[in-house]
């Protein structure tokens, strides 16, 4: 009987350690694949509000995805994401990119609702606020003409307010010369 013990006790360990240092050889899972539901034909004739963005990449991140959602209140949002997804968290954790852009219309997040947490910024002409909760990550949100543009940067050196003033209208060319924002519309919400 102690001989049975002893086996099963050596194979309990025998299969502990084999499974506890399988781990340490097993990366991160693999970032889910890119979905973009549209194209940039089709956001380039969008008409609900204006939307930006900075290109095909930008500082050497390519646009990876560019999907076109509603939020829980119904709330149409646009995104662009440059480069590939890291994961934030355990396994079960979101998936988020090096810099991500989302544009949703100036009533889905007047500048009312928003909790004026973080430093305030101008950027080219129009109101925003920034948080950097580290070196490597950092959220802006800004309102111009009759759109809401949050941008976040995520396990990136990127500068989130260099790239706000990057950014530019989806219906223009890369090479525009960049103007002031138009003024937020203030129209009934």
């Amino acid at each position: 009987m102690a001989t049975t013990f002893c086996v099963g006790a050596a194979v309990a360990t025998l299969v502990a350690i084999t499974w506890g240092t399988a781990g340490c050889f097993f990366d991160d899972p693999a970032p889910p694949k890119p979905v973009s539901n549209w194209t940039i034909a089709e956001a380039r004739s969008f008409d609900q509000y204006d939307l930006y963005w900075l290109g095909n990449s930008y500082q050497g991140l390519p646009l990876t995805s560019m999907p076109l959602t509603k939020d829980g209140d119904g709330v149409l949002h646009a995104s662009f994401f440059y480069g590939e997804p890291s994961l934030a968290g355990d396994s079960g954790g979101s998936w988020y990119p090096p810099l991500e852009i989302d544009i949703q219309p100036y009533c889905g997040y007047p500048p009312e609702e928003h909790d004026r947490s973080g430093d305030s910024v101008q950027i080219r002409g129009v109101n925003g606020y920034v948080e950097r909760p580290s070196s490597r990550e950092a959220y802006l949100v800004l309102w111009t003409g009759d759109s809401a543009i949050n941008l976040r940067t995520w396990k990136s050196e990127l500068d989130i307010e260099k790239a706000a003033r990057d950014i530019f209208p989806i219906r223009e060319d890369s090479g525009t010369t960049l103007q002031r924002f138009p003024a937020p519309t203030r129209t009934e919400c």
